[in-house]
């Protein structure tokens, strides 16, 4: 009998899918190896099948679905298309807290047409469904303590505090291409827990390896690092909606005092990215935008301006989880000198992040943002007023006009409402981005066939020891 055994980031809170609690990184990684979606983004981030064998699309309004056949959930019950127009209305149940009702607003209906064939059909175009659909939706039979669905693992255990149990699920359609037949997962927040893991060799992959210690660990021979380009990264985020940083101002004094290729380079080495808008700069989507030069002098001025000359104390709330208490006390020492005195409150993962950052009493926040497969996604669930992540309630109605007319207008025409978006946000400091970060994963020496994915997946397909 074959094992793996994965180390991961941090616990999740939840399993219950689509849900706003099981909307993380830490859920996600568990929730693609047991509840698929209809689609998939593959390593290159193209669109792939999955549960769903074919599609066809019609004037971006209506998507229909050809089921491969003879699909179950894991607990024997029939994959069918009623199943997934089941799965889509407790989803869209006035009574389920979830970020998804927003992204799929105007679904008119969800329509079984025959025992393999579901057709979504929207009220207007809603072009980004199909990325939405593959990124963070998954089908589901229903459970909520469980996740039962239809995938290559099915959830055995999960141990609050120990671990998370899954076992191959032989009824997979693609059942053959996954060899281990158990899986066991483990978290490891802190860099010391995960090098220790690493050096008793009691871990076969590894979510994320500590980007300054990855060199060293491969020259021992105890893991192999592997490494791709992903949109995630790390911003400052602004509460702005009170004082200070309601005033641009503010806003502008942190943006000039910072030297952000220097932190990136001092935290992150090669594996970091620029970021000077809200994409990476070699993001497909982003455009040129003139980066903030470092100005200690022009930033005091502007605390000063914005009547701030006797200094200010602001909460900040950030994860405990590195490199970002170290971040965050670099920054803290550099704002000190133009006035800005940063209260630094770091909190533990979990929680799950929406009742440290949607409702705790924080001025400034140090905010990972997981990977968004597509801008649409971005900007609607972060920068859009009342978007579901949005922290620092940010709005801008121009922002919020160009996202609705984004959402109805096909990717090959709508790269200048993107653009117009970045610059929007950019001119605005809507958030200050710090770095973008790729994803490192590592091996053990034996592991083979393993990729890391750019939006965080663990695919095991293939994967063998």
């Amino acid at each position: 009998m074959k094992s793996l055994r994965l180390l991961f980031n941090h616990e999740h809170t939840s399993l219950h899918p689509n849900t706003y609690e099981a909307d993380s990184s830490a859920a996600t990684v568990i929730l693609k190896l047991a509840c698929p979606s209809l689609v998939r983004f593959d390593h290159e981030m193209t669109l792939r099948p999955d549960l769903a064998e074919a599609w066809t699309v019609e004037d971006d309004r209506i998507f229909t679905f050809d089921l491969r056949p003879g699909l179950t959930f894991h607990s024997g019950r029939v994959l069918d298309a009623e199943a997934v127009a089941a799965c889509f209305r407790r989803m869209m149940d006035p009574r389920t807290i979830t970020p998804q009702q927003a992204d799929y607003a105007g679904l008119d209906s969800v329509t079984a047409t025959g025992p393999l064939r579901v057709v979504f059909h929207f009220a207007e175009p809603c072009v980004p469904f199909l990325a939405n659909l593959a990124w963070r939706t998954y089908i589901s039979d229903d459970g909520a303590v469980q996740p039962v669905g239809a995938g290559p693992y099915e959830v055995t255990a999960w141990i609050a505090g120990s671990h998370v149990a899954l076992r191959k699920f032989a009824g997979h359609y693609a059942a053959d291409q996954y060899e281990a037949d158990n899986i066991v997962i483990r978290w490891a927040p802190q860099a010391t827990q995960r090098i220790a893991a690493i050096e008793g060799g009691a871990c076969d992959i590894v979510e994320t390896l500590p980007q300054t210690l990855a060199a060293d660990l491969a020259a021992r021979g105890l893991i192999e690092p592997l490494g791709v380009h992903s949109p995630r990264k790390t911003v400052i985020a602004f509460r702005h909606t009170v004082p200070p940083f309601n005033d641009p101002r503010m806003r502008a004094a942190v943006a000039h005092a910072l030297d952000r290729d220097a932190l990136r380079q001092a935290f992150l080495g090669d594996r970091g990215r620029r970021v000077d808008g809200v994409l990476p700069d070699d993001d497909p989507w982003a455009v040129p935008l003139t980066p903030w030069t470092v100005d200690l002098a022009r930033a005091r001025a502007l605390v000063v301006a914005a009547g701030y000359g006797d200094g200010v104390r602001v909460k900040v709330a950030h994860t405990a989880m590195p490199p970002m208490p170290g971040v965050a006390t670099h920054v803290a020492e550099t704002l000190a000198s133009i006035g800005i005195t940063l209260d630094l409150r770091g909190y533990a993962d979990p929680p799950w992040w929406p009742s440290v950052y949607l409702q705790g009493d924080w001025q400034m926040a140090f905010q990972g943002a997981s990977a968004r497969p597509h801008p649409h996604i971005l900007f609607t669930r972060d920068l859009v007023t009342k978007g579901a992540f949005n922290a620092g309630a940010y709005s801008n109605p121009r922002l919020d006009a160009l996202m609705a007319q984004a959402r109805q207008t096909a990717d090959a025409q709508s790269a200048p409402l993107y653009a117009e978006a970045q610059s929007l946000v950019h001119a605005d400091i809507a958030v200050l981005p710090l770095y973008a970060a790729d994803v490192l994963a590592g091996v053990r020496p034996g592991v083979r066939g393993f990729r890391p994915h750019p939006l965080g997946y663990v695919d095991l397909a293939g994967v063998g020891v």
